[in-house]
């Protein structure tokens, strides 16, 4: 791919002066769309280009922290940089994809305007048609597929699946491109700034800004686990991953986005009447280490509050946008005041990154493999047809060897309580 030299130098111009690139306002209210259709296409072309190149960076990360899951101690796999990057990978590429979503969103609010259906018919065009590049490029737009419903048939995707030389070959492509050097640069910075506590651990667990009010899954008893799912819900993945955990008799967490409540209603509620645990993600996932005070309460008090007003039931456990913000004191102090306890993993599944459900089965049981007592918590995304469709094998994985599955309620009340067996 030839990058123009118009676009790097609208890229430099957004690089700040410690090198990461500036975000948009932490509202992410969108800006006004550009009357001409030309714009519009210019600049969904170019956050294409981003999302490709960081999908590229990604998928490099993805291979190497898969590498070192045999000969690494599993707490040492989330402070490696092959996983901090990814972690930067993933908050650079949603606020990206949340531009253009919103975008197309605005267009498609007005329904009764022709220009507008217009321009929306072409922008969703040109995003099918950065797909069919190559699977690589395919890859870097499945997830925003997947958000605006396109449900034309993968063809590449199916047909080829990307290889570690398929990755190797277009960073090498790319390598002599001073966007995709900027954007390597970018990731690494980030990831400096972006922490993993996974091995932080308390006795008993109560809301607190200290080590009692954020759980790692490390303390868990053996042979316990927590299945936790983020970001949704989302009508049919959600629904499938719910019959899943029906099917094998088994409980979960859901850490509901409170503006995806609000709009998947039935869906929200279908999960709670069937015996789920709800629990907080936020108002709209944003990164809450780059917000004003205003925007914290909306995206932690007021996300709760809504939350628990909408299911009519309380919520007592949160987790943060990307895991951001643990170790940051305003941000844990005002979990702790909406009397939440906060929640980490130390089972990261990474299938926010596209790949095929194989793969996503063969980490997670990899990395539940390495844990010290076959215990702990499982990070997934409910959003997502290749989690939907990875889920049941594990859940099967769980079911052996006399492992238990509870929500993260139940656990905690027995720890606290200092029950004789934890999840019975």
């Amino acid at each position: 791919m030839i990058f123009q030299a118009s676009r790097i130098v609208l890229l430099l111009i957004m690089i700040s002066a410690c090198g990461a690139f500036k975000t948009s306002n932490p509202s992410r209210s969108t800006a006004a769309i550009s009357d001409s259709q030309d714009n519009l296409i210019q600049d969904l072309e170019d956050k294409l280009d981003q999302i490709h190149i960081y999908q590229v960076i990604g998928q490099k990360q993805l291979y190497l922290f898969d590498e070192q899951i045999e000969t690494t101690d599993i707490e040492q796999m989330y402070d490696r940089p092959a996983y901090l990057k990814l972690q930067a990978v993933k908050t650079q590429v949603e606020e990206v994809e949340h531009d253009i979503l919103e975008s197309i969103a605005e267009l498609s609010s007005d329904k009764d305007n022709s220009v507008s259906q217009k321009k929306k018919f072409a922008l969703i065009s040109k995003i099918m048609t950065f797909a069919q590049i190559s699977p690589i490029h395919e890859l870097a737009v499945e997830n925003l597929k997947n958000q605006l419903n396109i449900k034309e048939e993968s063809k590449s995707l199916k047909k080829k699946s990307v290889t570690k030389s398929d990755i190797d070959k277009e960073i090498s492509f790319l390598n002599s491109s001073t966007q995709y050097q900027v954007f390597e640069k970018n990731i690494e910075h980030l990831s400096y700034m972006l922490e993993s506590k996974t091995s932080d651990s308390a006795k008993r667990f109560y809301p607190s800004s200290s080590r009692a009010g954020n759980i790692t899954g490390n303390e868990f008893p053996s042979k316990v686990w927590s299945l936790t799912f983020d970001d949704g819900p989302k009508a049919e993945t959600s629904n499938q991953i719910l019959a899943s955990l029906q099917k094998h008799g088994l409980k979960a967490t859901f850490f509901q986005l409170t503006k995806q409540a609000q709009a998947n209603s039935a869906m929200a509620k279908k999960i709670r009447d069937a015996g789920m645990e709800i629990a907080s993600h936020s108002f709209s996932h944003l990164q809450l280490t780059k917000v004003g005070a205003g925007t914290l309460d909306k995206e932690i008090t007021q996300a709760v509050k809504s939350l628990s007003k909408l299911h009519d039931k309380e919520v007592k456990f949160f987790r943060l946008p990307y895991g951001a913000g643990v170790s940051t004191p305003n941000i844990r102090e005002k979990i702790a005041e909406n009397g939440l306890i906060h929640v980490f993993w130390n089972i990261d599944t990474l299938d926010w990154m596209s790949q095929s459900p194989t793969k996503i089965v063969t980490r997670t049981i990899a990395l539940m493999k390495k844990t010290k007592k076959d215990s702990g918590i499982i990070l997934f995304h409910d959003i997502h047809q290749r989690t939907a469709e990875a889920v049941p094998e594990i859940m099967d994985y769980l079911k052996q060897e006399n492992r238990r599955v509870c929500t993260l309620d139940q656990i905690v009340s027995q720890i606290n309580e200092r029950a004789e067996t934890v999840c019975p």
